[in-house]
């Protein structure tokens, strides 16, 4: 296996706060990464744009398992991963 990076677009989804920053959303979700996971952000029009690297070996079903159960967490309440591909399915 090698290496795979995921682009991740995160958004608001409705159920948070009106103007909740994307810069919280991030650093909330990068919190709950498991240790070796590494990151770039941006930050296009209210959204929040993430490549994440999981560790070198890591399968994709790992890799979806890990940001799934990220997004599940209270602390994403309001956000969602919008161009996830059909694999990552979210609770």
């Amino acid at each position: 296996m090698t290496t795979t990076s995921y682009h991740l677009v995160v958004a608001p989804d409705g159920r948070g706060p009106e103007g909740a920053a994307p810069e919280l959303a991030a650093v909330r979700l990068i919190s709950l990464l498991p240790p070796g996971w590494h990151y770039e952000a941006a930050y296009p029009s209210g959204t929040v744009s993430l490549h994440l690297t999981p560790p070198r070996n890591t399968p994709a079903g790992t890799a979806y398992a890990v940001l799934a159960g990220a997004f599940a967490d209270p602390i994403l309440r309001g956000w969602t991963w919008t161009n996830r591909p059909a694999g990552a399915a979210l609770p």
